[in-house]
């Protein structure tokens, strides 16, 4: 996330992070699957969410590789060349002195920063020498101590309480997170989000409640276009998000969907989290369901009832009997 304010506020990626000076109102990230940047993590959701109110973002997109696929990430690949700089250079832990004691436990944390500082620069100045793919290489060591979004505030946060994450019911009216991406749109209530700036694209969006569809497999095994998807989703059959994910089984899917509501999520503690606060047990005894008496008509009770016909079963001896007589 420091990287991406870092990025914003260097007028050198003006030309692709804005437009007319501003930050351009749609963004589609494609990160590793690492801890700290996986979509499906609520730390980073959390994050992913304050930054997507910072920059007053129409639509944000946040897309990674499945176990076993970063091997196709071009980010990966460029950023492996970095990696083998490193091979045979030693940083000085102690350039401006030792915060270490004899038991190895920081002692001095104002010195320990400014020997970071000095081991972040050296690897700037080493890294930013060579291009990666004819393209320069911008480095910067960013001194921060704190996250950048964390006094990004929320409808129904207390503002008092400055350490209060993103409140559930916003990201549930604002985001649909998956196994391997996260989507952020902003609402139509004025009290909680701005004006959107894009107004094309989310005319084509509210054909799906404002996101992108899910992927969709078609007949022929290959994976439908997002646009024709959105173009024709009154005439498609869509299935639910991740419902043709390859890594997911189908038993999985279904642990993983709300029993009330039948909402999907990626983990099952994001699933006790919407069950905790979109469906909260009441307490005490429940209510006792009364016996409904109703005159109303549907449509059943306005079809033809047949008339009731009595069958009398006569057997051949009681035949013979009564010829007896």
């Amino acid at each position: 996330m420091s990287d991406l304010n870092s990025l914003v506020q260097d007028s050198r990626f003006d030309e692709i992070l804005k437009v007319n000076e501003q930050i351009k109102p749609i963004w589609i990230l494609l990160v590793d699957g690492g801890p700290d940047e996986n979509p499906r993590h609520m730390k980073n959701i959390i994050q992913y969410c304050r930054m997507f109110r910072a920059f007053d973002i129409d639509y944000l997109s946040v897309r990674t590789h499945a176990p076993g696929q970063s091997a196709y990430n071009p980010v990966e690949r460029s950023m492996a060349t970095l990696s083998q700089k490193l091979a045979g250079i030693t940083l000085p832990i102690d350039k401006y002195g030792s915060h270490l004691n004899s038991q190895g436990k920081v002692v001095d944390s104002e010195l320990a920063m400014k020997n970071m500082r000095y081991a972040g620069e050296t690897l700037c100045t080493l890294w930013e020498r060579d291009p990666i793919f004819g393209r320069p290489v911008t480095t910067q060591y960013i001194d921060q101590r704190s996250l950048p979004f964390d006094d990004i505030m929320f409808p129904g946060c207390d503002k008092e309480n400055t350490d209060e994450s993103v409140p559930w019911q916003w990201i549930e009216n604002h985001t649909k997170i998956c196994q391997y991406s996260l989507d952020i749109k902003k609402c139509e209530d004025s009290l909680c989000c701005l004006p959107k700036r894009c107004e094309e694209a989310a005319i084509l969006l509210a054909e799906n409640n404002g996101f992108l569809p899910p992927v969709t497999k078609g007949k022929d095994g290959h994976y439908l276009n997002p646009l024709h998807i959105l173009e024709y989703f009154n005439k498609l059959k869509i299935p639910g998000y991740d419902t043709h994910c390859p890594s997911i089984s189908s038993d999985t899917y279904n642990r993983l969907c709300c029993p009330i509501c039948n909402a999907y999520f990626p983990t099952l503690s994001i699933v006790g989290l919407h069950k905790k606060i979109q469906h909260p047990k009441r307490r005490g005894r429940p209510a006792k369901q009364k016996k409904s008496f109703t005159n109303s008509i549907d449509d059943f009770s306005v079809m033809p009832v047949p008339a009731e016909q009595v069958f009398v079963v006569i057997h051949d001896r009681e035949i013979q009997s009564e010829g007896e007589y």
